[in-house]
């Protein structure tokens, strides 16, 4: 019987969007809309090594336009790390939210 392949498929996170187009809602709600972003990456990293995956795809956005923030970039950059100790290799397709020449802070 052949093994089993497992993986978790994602798309669209855009962390850290400033969700413009909710300007009209309370500072507090926003902020949560925001944070939202990061919870949702989290679980997804979280479920990827409890479920002991073999990998993860992430298909497009993982930014939300040219300039991203720092602490996406270091939340982003955390989070592999995370599943590269655990072994879970990550595979990233880039999405038209995704500047491969845009604005961004070198991390190390």
């Amino acid at each position: 019987m052949p093994e089993k392949l497992r993986f978790i498929h994602a798309a669209d996170l855009h962390l850290d969007s400033l969700f413009k187009s909710k300007s009209h809602v309370s500072k507090g709600l926003l902020e949560r809309l925001r944070m939202s972003t990061f919870e949702a990456f989290d679980r997804l990293i979280d479920a990827a090594i409890r479920f002991q995956v073999d990998f993860v795809l992430i298909v497009g956005d993982l930014f939300n336009e040219e300039m991203r923030s720092l602490k996406a970039q270091i939340h982003l950059r955390k989070g592999f790390d995370r599943l590269a100790d655990h072994a879970v290799h990550v595979y990233v397709s880039y999405g038209n939210h995704d500047f491969l020449q845009g604005a961004h802070y070198p991390i190390e």
